[in-house]
């Protein structure tokens, strides 16, 4: 197991963007953002330019072009990010990809229930700004 949460690498990779522009006054280009992160400069852009069609990022062109935030980045919660880039948290009633219990109480299932309820008020709490504290 490589990791305890499994957010995909585009919900990473947008979150610490919004972070980083953050942490550069508010603003910030794909291709900076993407040095930071050491990812593929076009596979950040198409995950800003879909932040920018769902409202979070404004797109500025020509010279020191980019995006800049739409709303502060106290006001951007992880889990908004998370959910406009891949729609909802993933439900898991088993560890396993299909659930074997027959009666439904079993103690891996409550264990799973309880672990997306703390996921998602962890990501609900957790904001960009927050991140963004880390640059």
């Amino acid at each position: 197991m490589d990791r305890i949460v499994a957010v995909s690498d585009t919900v990473n990779a947008g979150i610490h963007a919004l972070a980083l522009a953050e942490a550069n006054g508010g603003s910030i280009s794909a291709r900076e953002a993407a040095e930071r992160l050491q990812v593929s400069s076009s596979y950040l852009a198409k995950i800003m330019q879909k932040l920018a069609a769902k409202g979070l990022l404004t797109p500025t062109r020509g010279l020191g072009g980019g995006y800049a935030l739409t709303k502060p980045a106290e006001q951007i919660s992880c889990l908004e990010v998370l959910t406009l880039l891949e729609g909802d948290l993933p439900r898991r009633e088993c560890l396993f990809a299909k659930a074997v219990c027959r009666t439904g109480t079993c103690a891996l299932r409550t264990f799973c229930a309880d672990t997306e309820k703390r996921l998602r008020t962890a990501l609900e709490t957790i904001t960009v700004a927050a991140v963004a504290r880390s640059f």
